[in-house]
């Protein structure tokens, strides 16, 4: 789980459920990986994206993240 750097930190983990803003509109998803921009180090969530085809993943910002719906464990999983 990592926090952003923003002015209020947000937690995302692998598993969270996303929502965010582009030029296409708003988009939801998976949280799929979390990975550091070569270029410039900034932080992106690998979302996994609704309605898509299977394994069709965005690169995502965290600044860019408006709503994030918390993992669960599955039944028989220690949280």
């Amino acid at each position: 789980m990592l926090n952003t750097l923003t002015n209020s930190p947000r937690q995302i983990a692998l598993g969270d459920r996303v929502t965010f803003d582009t030029d296409e509109g708003y988009q939801a998803g998976t949280v799929n990986d979390l990975r550091r921009d070569v270029g410039n180090g900034e932080l992106h969530a690998w979302v996994e994206l609704d309605h898509q085809w299977p394994g069709m993943f965005r690169a995502v910002p965290l600044g860019a993240i408006e709503a994030i719906k918390k993992a669960t464990a599955p039944i028989g999983c220690p949280a």
